[in-house]
């Protein structure tokens, strides 16, 4: 009868005692300067894979400026076969994704005439 209670407490630990896989979290820093009217990539390409136990593609990208002035816009874009394909829009040197698993990138678009220096994070799992 006692072993018959045990049983259940045994599957209990051996179930509590397995670790579910977390997402791994990336952040790292980038920092360049942006000509007046231009655009350019200022982090990336890289690659968002479930390896790691991601459930999807969540990417947080943060950008100042450096010195006087509002940070550039800020954008997230998707490699779609060959081509790459906005998935979010600028919004005060933030964006922010959540979508499928891929390769991304952060650029930046500096829409005043002089040039704009900047620093920033990015953070995905991967």
């Amino acid at each position: 009868m006692k072993s018959l209670i045990a049983v259940p407490f045994a599957v209990l630990m051996v179930m509590s005692s397995q670790v579910s896989a977390a997402c791994l979290y990336i952040t790292d820093s980038f920092s360049g300067i942006v000509s007046g009217g231009l655009e350019n990539t200022a982090y990336g390409p890289f690659t968002i894979t479930s390896a790691n136990g991601c459930s999807n593609a969540n990417i947080e990208a943060r950008v100042s400026a450096l010195g006087v002035g509002s940070p550039p816009e800020t954008f997230i874009e998707r490699q779609e076969g060959s081509s790459w394909h906005r998935v979010t829009f600028g919004i005060s040197g933030n964006a922010s994704y959540n979508g499928p698993f891929g390769t991304y990138r952060v650029r930046v678009k500096n829409g005043a005439d002089l040039p704009k220096a900047y620093s920033g994070t990015t953070r995905f799992g991967r």
